[in-house]
């Protein structure tokens, strides 16, 4: 297809979408761009001729997506809900994305008609005076970030810088050149002046990197402020002073580079509730007004929790009588685990975007985490991050108009990606997972010989129902996929034919050892511990191929170190069950322990996302 676009300056970037689309028709194709003042987006296709109508560049893009999308003549309209709609992707939990990634993805973004990009990195980027800082990390250099930032321009998005300037430091302040700088090991240390020399450089070296007015400067979860090395040179101290005087100063140092700072808003929140969570604020709350922020910081309400309108309407609310300027930031749930939580992405993003346009909140954007290592690949993303979209430009979204928009944009068949929703979300009382359990990376880890969830795993049919899923994904592979979702779709059928056999390996083994049976003993040394293997060596070998096609290679050492776990303790297994087989009458000691309920519980299983406490009871990161 040939496009001629009636606007010089939507001609180059039109052409590179168009490279997203297969199997167009043979024919030209002539676009006639028009601004409008209303936020949206107006379509009438006629023939080869197509008048777009739109508010922003990025709305013109979002149009034609639909117009390379769709066949035949047509005519839409679609409102636009928000004024900054965006997402924000998180390269500090060691997977550090690639600039052609992140090029890729602001191309995506442009087809979905957000217009913006923010980019988390806690210690991910230079700070020339301080060379510790993102050390052996994978690190943005200068160059890359004004590259990416340029290319988003091309489309009309901003890229802003999301930075850390109190807690969630840990691996920088795990260098011993930072003691100093230190509260604990994951807070900055604040009222003391080496923090406040770091801090300038750290704000000063992310201007000469980003060009736009608006920084994201963090200030969250720091549960422990004022409570470690401050609390013994300073004593106790209100802590809600503490968050004040040192976030006063931190936006001092902005205005001096002239950036427009915003927050995380959690501190203003778990300080006030009498139980320091987060959303027990009650609604007739009232905050001094010494303790509120300068009226020109933006507070980012975080929330990808909840399911109920009512928590997210009193959340705004509460918000409003802190700050008039607020974001509100959705969730895709990528971090759950090693498989996306989409029932709960797309369950928390419709209740939650449905209140925001009901209170008029304009500025959304997607956080896409990527807690404790990154083992979800960030391709799972477009699912949760399409439907945020549209929640931006429709008054309410189904199941077909998203499946319809991925169908469209990507060439994907939203239900074969939703198959990824099963690797965890496989309890029938909880059918959008709310309680963001996540058995697939308890099976993954935990101990074949001393697993800590063999009792929680007990009677819940999890083997049968990995069985299951390797059938579906097979059959999915059956059909048409683009490049990169075969590849995923894959990598995820041979997890799931792997889990099949080791999610009940430890009660499996306890039962036939407990039997004294030495025929099926030696069946798991013989056949089903080196069929497993052998299925590993091919997931691991694909997982690494997804890191490396859309991350730097600096942080995949830790998912290989946990994988190569796995690997050396089904082989120390197996040689516990031989030496057994060979002594039989001496006791295999770890299959002699009675498995207990990690949760009380007995009939759920819960959220645990901890690599080091899922792998051993023992000590691993403890003194």
């Amino acid at each position: 297809m040939k496009l001629i676009v009636k606007d010089t300056k939507l001609q180059e970037t039109s052409e590179i979408l168009l490279r997203h689309f297969e199997n167009l028709p043979e024919t030209e194709i002539v676009i006639y761009p028009e601004y409008s003042e209303t936020p949206g987006i107006q379509i009438l296709k006629y023939g080869n001729n197509v008048k777009i109508c739109y508010h922003e560049e990025v709305q013109y893009y979002r149009a034609l997506g639909i117009v390379l999308g769709r066949k035949g003549d047509f005519s839409c309209s679609q409102t636009a809900y928000t004024d900054r709609l965006g997402v924000m992707f998180d390269c500090s939990r060691n997977g550090v994305l690639k600039m052609e990634t992140v090029k890729r993805y602001i191309e995506y973004l442009a087809l979905l008609g957000m217009n913006d990009l923010l980019l988390y990195t806690e210690d991910t980027y230079e700070i020339p005076e301080y060379p510790h800082f993102g050390a052996l990390r994978g690190r943005y250099t200068k160059e890359e970030i004004h590259a990416m930032e340029q290319y988003a321009e091309k489309f009309g998005i901003e890229m802003v810088p999301c930075i850390q300037t109190l807690a969630h430091l840990r691996t920088y302040l795990r260098w011993p050149v930072t003691e100093k700088m230190r509260d604990n090991s994951d807070i900055l240390l604040v009222g003391e002046p080496e923090v406040y020399e770091f801090l300038d450089a750290m704000i000063r070296s992310v201007r000469t990197l980003f060009t736009g007015k608006r920084i994201h400067i963090g200030m969250d979860e720091a549960f422990q402020l004022g409570l470690g090395n401050y609390l013994s040179r300073n004593g106790y101290q209100d802590r809600t002073g503490i968050m004040k005087r040192h976030l006063d100063r931190v936006c001092e140092i902005c205005r001096k580079y002239e950036f427009e700072p915003m927050i995380w808003s959690d501190m203003y929140f778990m300080l006030a509730a009498e139980d320091g969570r987060y959303y027990h604020v009650p609604k007739d709350y009232e905050w001094k007004e010494e303790d509120k922020p300068d009226p020109g910081l933006t507070l980012v309400y975080w929330d990808y929790y909840n399911a109920s309108g009512d928590v997210y309407r009193n959340m705004v609310q509460l918000h409003k009588k802190l700050s008039g300027q607020m974001y509100f930031a959705g969730g895709g749930w990528t971090w759950n685990g090693i498989a996306p939580n989409y029932a709960r992405a797309l369950k928390t993003t419709k209740e939650g975007t449905k209140v925001m346009k009901e209170e008029g909140v304009r500025d959304w954007f997607c956080t896409l985490w990527q807690d404790d290592g990154a083992e979800t690949p960030m391709e799972t993303c477009l699912l949760s991050l399409t439907y945020f979209a549209e929640c931006a430009y429709e008054n309410e979204v189904t199941q077909e108009m998203l499946k319809g928009r991925m169908k469209e944009l990507f060439g994907i068949d939203s239900e074969d990606l939703m198959l990824l929703d099963e690797f965890d979300n496989l309890q029938p009382q909880d059918p959008y997972n709310l309680k963001s359990a996540n058995p697939s990376k308890l099976a993954l880890y935990q101990d074949p010989m001393l697993g800590i969830f063999d009792g929680q795993f007990r009677g819940k049919g999890i083997r049968r129902h990995y069985e299951e899923l390797a059938k579906k994904l097979e059959k999915s592979l059956e059909r048409p996929q683009p490049e990169w979702t075969r590849h995923l779709l894959t990598y995820y059928q041979r997890l799931a034919v792997f889990l099949a056999e080791k999610a009940e390996m430890g009660l499996d083994l306890k039962a036939d050892y407990d039997q004294h049976n030495q025929e099926k003993m030696r069946e798991w040394t013989k056949r089903r511990i080196p069929q497993c293997l052998h299925v590993l060596e091919e997931l691991w070998e694909m997982r690494e191929t997804i890191w490396m096609s859309e991350c730097k290679p600096q942080g995949y050492e830790v998912i290989d170190i946990r994988l190569g776990g796995v690997k050396s303790r089904l082989k120390s297994a197996a040689r516990r069950i031989e030496t057994w087989l060979s002594h039989p009458e001496k006791q295999l000691e770890e299959l002699e322990e009675q498995r207990v309920c990690f949760w009380p519980d007995e009939d759920r299983i819960y959220s645990f996302n901890r690599w080091e406490q899922i792998v051993s009871a023992s000590n691993i990161n403890e003194l």
